[in-house]
């Protein structure tokens, strides 16, 4: 159980080291790095396979996936809709946030995908009462901070290793 949760532990300290850097990325540049936030995807995934295989129950792999597939998808309909609304990093970062978050259930990461768009809102007004409706600000810090909320409260609720 030990490895399990040391597993779960270091892929929660990669993502946070990667969501930092991302977002700091994208408030200077606008874009969110495709290697960047794909290696930390993979990084995550292994090892949250590990502590799957520790831990003998594939339910936080599934669970990683899940809450993936979940994040993703809202996320993916507003880039197809309106491209320039939503860009294709966001929904790339989506992917990596709901892995992380999908380990205590897609629910989770719903959590912290809704999360995200809250800590989002007051900004993205002032931006438009000021600017029109035309304007945008970087997504990811915000998205960002949304499933780091999740995560804490996901471990403080349920622990690092849920049911553990």
């Amino acid at each position: 159980m030990i490895w399990t949760g040391a597993f779960v532990v270091a892929a929660l300290i990669l993502w946070l080291t990667a969501a930092a850097a991302l977002a700091v990325i994208d408030l200077r540049t606008g874009l969110l790095p495709t290697r960047l936030v794909w290696a930390a995807a993979a990084s995550v995934w292994v090892l949250y396979a590990a502590a799957s295989l520790t831990r003998g129950d594939p339910s936080g792999l599934w669970g990683a996936l899940a809450g993936a597939l979940a994040c993703s998808a809202p996320v993916f309909a507003i880039h197809f809709a309106h491209p320039p609304s939503m860009g294709f990093g966001d929904v790339r970062f989506s992917v990596l946030n709901g892995l992380v978050c999908g380990w205590w259930g897609w629910h989770v990461a719903m959590l912290g995908l809704a999360a995200s768009f809250a800590a989002a809102l007051p900004e993205a007004l002032v931006v438009m009462a000021r600017h029109g409706a035309r304007s945008s600000r970087p997504l990811g810090p915000y998205l960002a901070v949304g499933t780091a909320a999740a995560a804490l409260w996901a471990m403080t609720t349920s622990g690092v290793v849920p049911g553990g």
